[in-house]
């Protein structure tokens, strides 16, 4: 569970990389266009044309302006899935600390006799070992204060 948790919080992390990466590329891609229509204008003799070319560009700042709201709804919206995702990870690793959690987990696996889950049981026995250790050490050092 922990390793898909890390893996889609990689995933996420990656996408929103590329995201913001196609976000620039976008908004240099209007801002060049905004720039040639501005020389345009600057050049252009006729007023109808002048027109034609200001509503232009009224027409790419409406773009810009929505593709940077579409990017801070999306980056806001991945950013609060890494969150969730790393706490969620975060609390399964307070319960992996957890000799209650390990053992219940060992149970289950146990009933189901699944060969794959194998490693998992490892895992499981191997963390309340950990436990277990920490424990004693803990109660060694008290007694021998």
């Amino acid at each position: 569970m922990d390793i898909k948790l890390q893996n889609e919080i990689k995933r996420l992390e990656y996408n929103l990389e590329l995201y913001h990466a196609s976000y620039m590329q976008e908004l240099e891609e209007y801002e060049d266009k905004m720039q040639k229509i501005e020389l345009q204008i600057e050049k252009c003799s006729s007023d109808v044309k002048r027109e034609i070319l200001k509503k232009q560009k009224e027409n790419y700042e409406t773009q810009i302006s929505r593709l940077d709201r579409s990017m801070e709804n999306n980056t806001r919206m991945i950013n609060e899935k890494i969150t969730h995702y790393k706490n969620k990870l975060e609390d399964l690793e307070k319960e992996k600390r957890s000799l209650d959690y390990n053992v219940e987990k060992l149970k289950k696996a146990l009933e189901r006799r699944n060969t794959s889950e194998i490693f998992d049981m490892f895992e499981y026995v191997t963390n309340a070992i950990t436990i277990l250790h920490e424990e004693s050490s803990s109660r060694a050092h008290a007694h021998a204060s």
